[in-house]
């Protein structure tokens, strides 16, 4: 997958043109090329109350991309030997953490299981949870079983996630202004969020969701574009952990797959996220060092990042859609 260079002079309108027809609201967008960002634009309103439009620093809920991050960080546990992909998941755990199932299928569980989504745990739910597949042989894609992980590392590292994730990865990386809970600057950064009409939503105060509490690894970081591109970057800038990440194919349904921590096409690193009002999509390509990160405000936001990235690289992104429409 590559930019195509030219056509960057015609993303604004491209991008002008998706969100009339989608009746998206708002939206930030970072094109990488050759591993450096190219061009970073952002659209429309972010509170449409306050007239306050997007801008650099206008935060998102960018949902489930919050999954590559945990991800990242589970792999850089692995290589400092805090934590085992192999081992079953239950051995790190305490009479504390509450087993989501308690099929027996479900002891095997391990990290690798979870990050390439074949622990066989449905997306969300209260346990105990029947498994849908055994764990290991088919992709069941699952915010639970992230969660499940996530108290594991707790567990290892004597502290909660938001804090190792503060301290270990968004400082180092300079990512200043991403947060996996509720902040008072969010107050007056993060961008409202709108209905499928186009709507603006009352405002929002947290992440919280009905399924669990902040933090969560599965869908609770709030991030400018400027930080979670700077995440992608940085990802790409390691070919060991890009290895590493595609090491495990956990298949999916035509041509893609899953590796740890990200859906994987054609060799293609992708990843999308929903929280109602709130679409993000990113993909990258590591051997072009070419890719896209889009965040939005909007419901119907994922079909505005599809069109810009079919409009800046001509890549197909068909079967990646067919598995997004059908992986919850």
């Amino acid at each position: 997958m590559r930019i195509i260079a030219d056509r960057w002079v015609t993303l604004n309108q491209a991008a002008e043109n998706a969100m009339e027809k989608y009746l998206v609201r708002g939206a930030a967008a970072a094109l990488i090329h050759n591993g450096s960002v190219s061009h970073a634009a952002c659209y429309g309103m972010a509170d449409p109350d306050e007239k306050r439009p997007v801008d650099g620093q206008t935060h998102f809920e960018i949902a489930s991309l919050t999954k590559t991050v945990f991800a990242y960080y589970v792999l850089n546990l692995e290589e400092q030997g805090k934590i085992d992909l192999d081992r079953p998941l239950v051995t790190y755990a305490d009479q504390t953490i509450l087993l989501p199932s308690d099929d027996p299928a479900f002891q095997k569980v391990t990290a690798r299981h979870v990050l390439m989504h074949a622990s066989g745990l449905p997306n969300w739910g209260d346990a105990p949870l029947a498994l849908r597949c055994t764990p290991g042989t088919s992709f069941s894609y699952s915010g639970k079983a992230y969660t499940f992980l996530q108290e594991i590392v707790e567990h290892i590292m004597g502290a909660r996630i938001d804090v190792l994730l503060q301290e270990d990865l968004f400082n180092p990386l300079g990512m200043s202004d991403a947060a996996m809970i509720w902040t008072g600057p969010l107050n007056r950064t993060l961008s409202r969020s709108f209905d499928g009409n186009g709507a603006v939503e009352p405002p929002r105060h947290t992440c919280r969701r009905s399924v669990a509490i902040e933090p969560n690894v599965a869908f609770t970081l709030y991030s400018t574009i400027h930080d979670y591109t700077a995440f992608v970057r940085h990802l790409m800038a390691e070919p060991e952990k890009i290895s590493k990440i595609r090491s495990s194919r956990n298949p999916v349904s035509r041509g893609v797959s899953w590796g740890l921590g990200w859906g994987m096409y054609r060799e293609v690193l992708w990843h999308w996220g929903d929280n109602g009002g709130f679409k993000s999509f990113v993909i990258f390509d590591p051997e072009t060092g070419d890719g896209m990160v889009i965040h939005t405000n909007s419901y119907h936001g994922l079909n505005l990042c599809y069109d810009l990235v079919a409009h800046m690289t001509d890549f197909d992104l068909d079967d990646i859609r067919y598995v997004v429409a059908h992986a919850e």
